[in-house]
């Protein structure tokens, strides 16, 4: 879907009709783009849209790039999905005289909530660095929100960690829950790093873009205020990383306690029962001349040797604390 957005009346507003690239046009979106859009905007613009397979290579020079005057920026951003969880797609960003080109194949909610706000009357929003720039602020923004849930979910699983009770078996099912919640949230906060990583590229390579292209200092300080957004939040991300790999530990740690808590009641018991297991097959042999065969006390006084002998071991390993 080709959506072009014209500055009039100081404001962006997005074109009815048929898609047409006019002197007016500032922001120019690509979404799911066809061959034939995109060759409509190539040939307009003088330059190739970058693919689909070319924005998901990770090299520096495949992402950020300047080609035929344009300047080609393509960061990962990270979106909720329909199906709620959380996903990452390429998105790139070109700045092609006072316009911007915008190529993705996904809706993360930060185009929609920016192209909402373009409404509004700005004077400034007639160039397409300023639009890009605000875009990203929208785009940090969403990424801030995203990290803030993140983290309030950790918070919930710190809790529920070192409050894990009840029956070995309930305690058993606690845990299977809490490593498949802390594996999701693993996974979710991976993404939001790399997305922070590469959205902190992009802005220092737009920072050297604004600078080269003279734009005016108001505009420069914004880049400047962005960087300094980004970096804070690939910070938080990498602690609220390193936190998720700590109560992954904890967890593994407390299920090894299980584990060798349920191992030595199987040690305890094993040594607690062998004396009398030892006394009930040495009677148990069926030898002709056993003189405690023929004594009138023999049966009670082998079952009160192995009760005594299964008594004595636990008494000991309960003094010992073992128990």
């Amino acid at each position: 879907m080709l959506t072009i957005y014209e500055f009039r009346a100081g404001a962006l507003k997005p074109q009815t009709g048929l898609p047409r690239i006019t002197d007016e046009a500032v922001w120019i979106d690509l979404l799911n783009p066809t061959a034939d859009e995109e060759e409509k905007v190539e040939k307009s613009l003088k330059f190739n849209v970058p693919t689909r397979e070319e924005q998901q290579e990770i090299e520096m020079s495949s992402r950020l790039y300047q080609e035929n005057g344009a300047h080609f920026m393509t960061a990962t951003l990270v979106y909720q999905g329909e199906d709620g969880e959380a996903k990452t797609t390429p998105v790139s960003f070109i700045l092609a005289g006072t316009r911007l080109v915008t190529v993705r194949y996904a809706e993360p909610r930060a185009f929609g909530i920016f192209a909402a706000r373009c409404n509004r009357q700005e004077p400034d929003l007639g160039k397409g660095t300023v639009v890009l720039i605000g875009l990203l602020d929208t785009i940090v923004d969403r990424l801030a929100d995203f990290i803030e849930r993140i983290q309030i979910e950790v918070e919930k699983l710190s809790h529920s960690v070192f409050a894990v009770r009840g029956a070995a078996a309930s305690r058993q099912r606690s845990f299977d829950e809490l490593l498949r919640s802390i594996g999701r949230e693993g996974e979710v906060t991976s993404k939001a790093r790399e997305s922070a990583h590469s959205l902190g590229r992009l802005i220092a390579f737009l920072a050297y873009t604004v600078n080269e292209r003279k734009e005016g200092k108001p505009l420069q300080a914004r880049v400047r205020a962005a960087a300094r957004d980004v970096n804070s939040l690939t910070d938080h991300a990498t602690f609220l990383s390193g936190k998720i790999i700590f109560l992954l530990d904890a967890t593994l740690g407390m299920i090894q306690i299980q584990q060798n808590d349920i191992i030595k009641i199987f040690s305890v018991a094993a040594v607690v029962f062998l004396p009398p297991t030892l006394i009930a097959s040495i009677y148990g042999m069926n030898f002709h001349v056993m003189p405690e065969l023929d004594w009138l006390f023999g049966y009670p006084f082998a079952l009160g040797l192995m009760v005594a002998f299964a008594v004595l071991p636990y008494i000991y390993f309960k003094r010992k604390g073992w128990l």
